[in-house]
């Protein structure tokens, strides 16, 4: 059983966080972030930017990080010796020279060896703030008060209350259940079987949230390691917006807004009474207690600056450059707090062909005829939030590709055959100053794609090399593998060439 050692501050180290990417961690998701909220964020590709990861886990997401950003150096942090271990391995194999893994008590790090950091640009602290002792978060907001540069943004995520509050009980339960058992897998069994019968006899404090679904069994694919890191640690707090912003505005940091563009929007998470509420809030701290009471989110994902100036909006919006998601045909559906919206056709035809063929500003796309009447927050809300687009950081093309490739290749061949199926991994790219978020099937295919010459790319021989020397899956298996090959060389390969992946 990996429960907390001695040594690990309530933490479970025995096993490894999985390995996870979410594109709003890129600095091009979080530079159009930024502009939708009319803020300065003044970087760019050629900026040589410091990025630190706090809480970096195995390194999967500042790896990618820096294999999308050549120019910038990365640094991630974490507790665990183990972590650090396989973050600098998968560095290794890829060659990463811009990323640096340090094994970090940053409930102990001092002045001096702070000072010893580079001044950063960007810290992303995700999943982390609502896991940790206090002391720890001591450290973290020590970390930004001497090294976040003066203008320098923070991704900052975290369980929030009161939409996590009924997971409090939820989180007990299973906690304790993984303590007693003899192995992970037996606690989790012995916890979905507690947590399905309380459903059954309607439990009055085990309300519907993702944490019960994925023990009941309504969310599938979930890895006991993700669950176990959930779970198991003794410090998970959910926290209310006010007081992180408080414990933000101790390193002179303000709140910018979500990093979950369509939330910063109320028409689109709210419904007309709780907009007329919000709207009467006093203050911005006063409006997010009310989105947090009304939106069925129990997870924060809020952006900081270190001295925010305020730029024009729409200008700063319309000179984003886009580049296309997916050449898959059909509507576009855009799921935000206040439900799933169809996006109108008339609109948003128009603005997919015109990717098609190629990048475009916002600008560029609200000036193609039918598509006036939507301003250029809203658009890249649509557009970003519907998964049709992705804000573009530069050019695809040369060496930096290269390196991004290579990366691809460790990755999908440690990642891909134990992958889920859910998105959750990527596809590193300069020209997205990251990834782009696929599932293990994806990071297979666009890594055979990448190293197989032109007549290669073609069903039969990528389904070849997807398999396992000398397997014969049944028949029903490979008709199945083969659609899912043919619908990612049609919709996908266009979207992977225009980025430089393959």
């Amino acid at each position: 059983m990996s429960t907390p050692t001695g040594w690990s501050r309530g933490y479970p180290v025995g096993e490894p966080y999985p390995a996870a990417w979410h594109a709003f961690q890129s600095p091009a998701h979080l530079a159009a972030a930024c502009a939708l909220m009319g803020v300065a964020w003044e970087v760019g590709p050629e900026t040589k930017l410091q990025i630190a990861e706090i809480g970096c886990g195995s390194g999967y997401t500042a790896n990618v990080l820096a294999a999308g950003n050549p120019h910038a150096e990365v640094l991630g942090l974490d507790y665990n010796p183990a972590h650090i271990a396989e973050a600098r391995s998968m560095a290794a194999a890829a060659r990463l020279t811009n990323a640096r893994f340090e094994a970090t008590d940053l409930a102990e790090l001092d002045g001096a060896e702070l000072d010893r950091l580079p001044e950063f640009d960007l810290v992303t602290v995700h999943g982390l703030w609502s896991w940790v002792a206090d002391p720890v978060r001591e450290g973290v907001l020590r970390l930004l008060r001497r090294r976040l540069k003066p203008g320098g943004v923070v991704l900052m995520t975290y369980n929030a209350l009161p939409g996590a509050g009924g997971a409090l009980g939820l989180s007990r339960l299973v906690r304790g259940a993984l303590q007693g058992a003899g192995s992970t897998e037996a606690g989790i069994e012995q916890a979905r079987g507690l947590v399905q019968k309380l459903v059954a006899a309607e439990a009055q404090h085990l309300p519907a949230s993702t944490w019960r679904s994925l023990l009941t069994g309504e969310i599938s694919g979930a890895r006991a390691g993700y669950l176990l890191h959930e779970f198991i640690t003794d410090h998970w707090r959910p926290c209310f917006f006010a007081d992180v912003q408080a414990a933000m505005g101790t390193a002179r940091c303000e709140f910018v807004g979500s990093a979950t563009l369509d939330e910063n929007f109320p028409t689109m998470s709210l419904t007309p009474a709780q907009q007329e509420i919000w709207h009467a809030a006093p203050d911005d701290t006063a409006r997010q207690l009310v989105l947090d009471l009304c939106v069925p989110r129990a997870f924060r994902r809020d952006i900081y600056v270190r001295g925010l100036r305020r730029v024009p909006r729409d200008a700063a919006v319309a000179a984003i450059p886009l580049a296309s998601a997916s050449h898959a045909g059909g509507g576009r559906k855009m799921r935000t707090q206040a439900g799933e919206a169809v996006l109108p056709p008339q609109i948003i035809e128009p603005m997919l062909a015109a990717l098609a063929a190629g990048p475009q500003t916002i600008g560029a796309l609200l000036s193609l005829p039918g598509c006036g009447g939507v301003t250029p927050p809203e658009a890249l809300a649509l557009l970003v939030g519907s998964g049709s687009a992705m804000p573009l950081w530069s050019a695809a093309g040369g060496a930096a590709d290269q390196a991004a490739r290579r990366f691809n290749a460790v990755a999908a061949r440690r990642l891909a055959p134990h992958g889920t199926g859910s998105g959750r991994m990527a596809l590193a790219s300069p020209a997205l100053a990251g990834g782009l978020s696929v599932d293990a099937m994806e990071l297979a295919i666009a890594d055979l794609a990448a190293r197989a010459p032109a007549d290669g790319l073609a069903v039969e021989p990528l389904l070849r090399g997807l398999l396992p020397p000398g397997a014969e899956p049944p028949e029903d298996m490979l008709a199945h593998l083969r659609e899912q090959i043919e619908f990612l060389l049609q919709n996908r390969l266009p979207v992977w060439r225009s980025l430089g992946i393959v």
